[in-house]
């Protein structure tokens, strides 16, 4: 089964064009929290991701990556940020920055 990015827009796939590319491919967080960060940070209704749903590097800044290893890892807690989204989406309040500042200030969800 191929892995697409599950972002807004972006027709990515996990394949030998996209590896060569050097575009890698990340699971959604198991921890709730940080998983429903991701989700908000992608702006698509109903989108429920499930175990399998992954969000290309493409939607990560450079910082977000540990490239110190054998495999690109993203850091702690980082956020898919870096979209394209038609103008009646960038209206809307970013619930992903919503749920960051909640965390770091220690409230929980």
């Amino acid at each position: 089964m191929p892995d697409f990015c599950a972002a807004f827009g972006c027709s990515k796939e996990r394949n030998a064009r996209t590896k060569q590319l050097g575009v890698t491919f990340h699971r959604f967080p198991k921890d709730k929290v940080k998983r429903k960060a991701w989700t908000a940070a992608l702006k698509r209704r109903d989108f429920e991701p499930n175990d399998y749903s992954v969000v290309c590097s493409c939607h990560f800044k450079s910082e977000d990556f540990d490239r110190t290893g054998q495999t690109t890892r993203l850091k702690e807690g980082v956020i898919p940020s870096v979209f394209t989204f038609p103008d009646h989406l960038c209206k809307v309040r970013c619930w992903a920055y919503i749920i960051v500042t909640l965390i770091k200030c220690g409230e929980q969800m």
